[in-house]
């Protein structure tokens, strides 16, 4: 049975930014450099994902992610040339809600024959503020929200079948200096790459890049520790000012 939630989903502050810019004539390329990125350490490891900027996503009431949203980005990410399949695939993107950190579970490829058994990955997170978690579970699964002392606890399963459909869970609403707590648990995937988890990056050269991966742990988990950087709203006005013309257009 898919457990959904729904919520009412206030608009942070700096949205109303994205507004203001265009009123004054500065457009907002449909895939640009936002600025924003996430300061990742997996196993001991540092890593850096700059975030791309995809307005339209997650612009629906609720906390559920949309099909259509799921399927834009897997083939923004197939475009520039980034396998999903067999992977869990985790970015950063300026969405409709603002920063917002997204993990997809497998992709879509059109080419997976037959029909595959259900893979089966346990999620933990933990982050802080008001609960802005958005999930699609359409091929099965679980998640739940409590609260616990300044922490919020997010919980619960996903299921899929390899290359016939796929997942995601994201938190959206990010702010400067936020931490977000991600723990894995492998409970059952099938036909995974070795190195599972891939880190995709926005790179300068205007496409989503494979930043770096990791593995299952000889426990079956992986943790990973995440900041996430927003730079000032002057300092976001003058990044899409520049992106402006200097990147080719994706809409999402």
């Amino acid at each position: 049975m898919v457990l959904r939630k729904e919520k009412e989903i206030a608009m942070p502050a700096h949205i109303t930014i994205y507004g203001w810019m265009i009123a004054i004539g500065v457009i907002v390329p449909a895939m640009a450099a936002a600025g924003s990125s996430a300061d990742l350490t997996i196993g001991g490891v540092d890593h850096n994902l700059s975030a791309g900027t995809m307005p339209s996503m997650f612009s629906e009431d609720g906390s559920y992610i949309t099909p259509s949203d799921l399927a834009a980005l897997n083939q923004s990410l197939l475009d520039d040339g980034v396998d999903t399949v067999g992977h869990v695939t985790i970015l950063l993107a300026e969405t409709y809600r603002g920063p917002t950190l997204i993990t997809l579970f497998d992709g879509l490829d059109g080419s997976t024959p037959g029909l595959p058994p259900f893979s089966l990955l346990g999620v933990q997170m933990t982050w802080q503020g008001v609960d802005t978690s958005l999930v699609n579970q359409d091929a099965g699964g679980s998640w739940t929200v409590s609260p616990s002392g300044d922490d919020l606890i997010g919980a619960g399963a996903f299921q899929w079948q390899q290359g016939h459909n796929m997942e995601a869970l994201a938190i959206a609403e990010l702010i400067n200096m936020q931490s977000v707590k991600m723990e894995l648990f492998d409970l059952g995937a099938f036909n995974m790459a070795d190195e599972v988890l891939q880190l995709i990056t926005f790179g300068s050269g205007g496409s989503w890049e494979v930043e770096g991966t990791a593995a299952f742990s000889d426990t079956h988990e992986i943790v990973v520790d995440a900041t996430i950087i927003i730079p000032s709203p002057s300092g976001l006005a003058v990044l899409c000012i520049a992106g402006f013309g200097g990147r080719r257009r994706r809409r999402c």
